[in-house]
This record gives structure tokens, sequence and C-alpha cells, in this order.
């Protein structure tokens, strides 16, 4: 076999590689892209708009902390009204 014919093997090899791979990543983008479709349509069955969703997550998780320190501020203000009453405060 002559270096000539060498060379064409291992290219042919190369694009058949290339090839398989390609499809690959074309069923994984096909995929993804079904994927996204189906959260998409998720988010919109819970009447949410999927291109502000950040700005609502954002508005969600700020409600949130707001309303875990509020409790943890009531906690520590009913600790304190109840101190005297406990035998062993904390």
């Amino acid at each position: 076999m002559s270096e000539l014919d060498d060379r064409l093997k291992k290219a042919l090899s190369r694009r058949d590689r290339l090839n398989s791979e390609s499809q690959r990543i074309a069923g994984r983008k096909e995929a993804a892209e079904k994927a996204l479709a189906e959260v998409g349509r998720e988010i919109r069955e819970k009447k949410l708009d999927p291109a502000t969703l950040d700005t609502t997550l954002a508005a969600l998780t700020a409600a949130y902390e707001k309303a875990v320190a509020s409790f943890e501020a009531d906690l520590d203000a009913a600790q304190t009204a109840l101190t005297p009453y406990m035998e062993n405060p904390t």
C-alpha cells in the first residue's frame, strides 16, 4: 500500500468519524430543542411569560427572602417576650 493510499484511508476514516459525530450532535440538538419547547409550554401553562421568567424569579426570590427575614424577626420578638417565663432561656 502506498503512502497516498494510506492517507486516503485515514482521510476516509476521519470523514466517517466526523459524519457520525455530526449526526450525534444533531440528535442532541433536536432533543434539547424539544426539551426547551416542553419547558416553555409548562411555563405558559402556569400563566407565566417565558420571556420575563428571570424577572419573575428575581421578584419571587426577593419576596421569599423578605418573608423569611420577617418570620425570623417575629421569632426573635416572641423569644424575647417569653424569655422571662422560660426556665432555661437560650
